[in-house]
This record gives structure tokens, sequence and C-alpha cells, in this order.
């Protein structure tokens, strides 16, 4: 592996919650264009994984570095790193009084990586895009849900991040909206954009990943294509969660 070509890379990271041990030594990188889906039960240790990759959640121990830098170092500008990590929840947490344009442009603006011009430009060009530019002027409690989770894809994507987390992103979702959210996640994918994805739908990280983690009690158990992950498991733990979720 080219090391110029490593994005993202986690050694040994643990997090305690109040004497828990919830993440117990993680080790990985992430390639530039990688696709990783995020497999494992629930309470394995997914979300806390994947937001200690932007330290929403702050490891209790370990190292974490993104293009060079050591993002658990205390003097590293974590809100900088931040602009250049797109991060898309389960809830949409978009602002309510602002029009779908404006969420879209208010953070370009405010940081100051763009002017007010620049990011109207941004906005309309993503609006396309995600197939929402008749919805521009509409307000968040307009849009069904799947629409919002586009919105809040888009809005992400207005910071040109270098790498974009997904926690969950459909699972908030009415099962008919969910389409439309893979969908716009796979022309990412297509295009290149380097994603990290803790999912519960098997048939996207079947289709789309190129890789699978599966997680299970804070530990990294498998790490494999999709066709080794699904197809030809390792261990009977894994075997064992694929027999109830497929």
């Amino acid at each position: 592996m080219n090391d110029n070509d490593i994005l993202l890379e986690v050694k040994d990271l643990h997090k305690n919650f109040q004497g828990h041990e919830v993440l117990k030594g993680i080790d990985m990188t992430i390639k530039k264009g990688e696709v990783i889906a995020i497999i494992g039960p629930s309470g394995c240790g997914k979300s806390t994984f994947l937001r200690s990759l932007n330290l929403l959640e702050t490891p209790t121990s370990g190292c974490i570095t993104f293009e060079g830098n050591d993002i658990t170092d205390p003097s590293v500008n974590i809100d900088e790193m931040r602009q250049r990590i797109g991060m898309v929840f389960q809830q949409f947490n978009l602002f309510p009084n602002m029009t779908i344009k404006k969420n879209i442009m208010l953070a370009p603006v405010q940081l100051k990586k763009m002017s007010e011009e620049e990011a109207e430009q941004r906005a309309n060009e993503l609006l396309e895009r995600i197939g929402l530019s008749d919805k521009a002027d509409s307000y968040p409690s307009q849009l069904s849900g799947g629409q919002k989770q586009r919105v809040a894809i888009a809005r992400s994507l207005a910071m040109n991040p270098d790498v974009m987390l997904f926690d969950e992103p459909t699972s908030a979702l009415d099962p008919e909206m969910v389409g439309e959210v893979l969908n716009l996640m796979k022309e990412l994918a297509k295009d290149g954009m380097t994603m990290v994805v803790v999912t519960h739908e098997m048939g996207f990280a079947r289709e789309v990943a190129n890789r699978v983690l599966f997680i299970n009690e804070g530990v990294i158990a498998e790490d494999d294509t999709p066709d080794v992950i699904f197809s030809n498991p390792k261990t009977q733990r894994l075997t064992d969660f694929l027999n109830k979720v497929l």
C-alpha cells in the first residue's frame, strides 16, 4: 500500500465509558477512494468508532492520523480538521428556520470558505445533483425524511470534504425512503468519494463497499471484501450475525 494513499490511520484505539470498555484496541487504515461499510450487532461499538474518527467521541487512548496529522494531539485544531471530514447522522440536524438552500450555504460562508455568491452557486449545483432544485426555498418541515437526509448529505458535500462519515444514515427513514438516500450514496461512491458507513443495509454493504468491517464486542472481528464477508465468513460470530440479518 502506497503511504500517499492512506487518508486515515487508526492505531490501538480504546474508548471507555464509566469503566465500560466499548472499543478494545482497533487498528485500521482507510485509503483514498475506499468505501468501507461497518456492520455488527447493536451495542458492539460501531457508532462509537465512527464518531471517534472526527473526535466527536474522544478516545481513551490510541492514535488517529488524518492526512498526516495526529488529531488526538491536543495541539491540533480539530475544528479545522473537521472541515475536511464530512459527517452525516441518523437525524438530519437541519436548521428548521432556514430554507434548504441556506442550510447548505451556512457552513462554507460562516467558516469563510466561500463568498455568499460562491456558496449559493455551490448549493444550487448540489441541489441539482441530489434532485431537489425545486425545494431550494422550502423549509425542512416541508420535506420528507428521505429528502431531508439528501439535503444533509449535500450540506456535508458543500464543504468539499476529503472523507465522508455516515452513521446509520437510513435508520430513521421510512422503508420506502431508504432507496433514494442509498442511491445518492452509490453515486458518491462511483465518483470516488472516500466513505465510511455504519449501516444495517446489507445490500448496500455488499454492492457498494470495497471493504466490510465486522465489529463485535469492541474489536474488528473481520475485515475483508464484501464477497468474503458475506459468502465465506471466517468466524462463527459473523456467521450467526448474517443468519439473523440476511
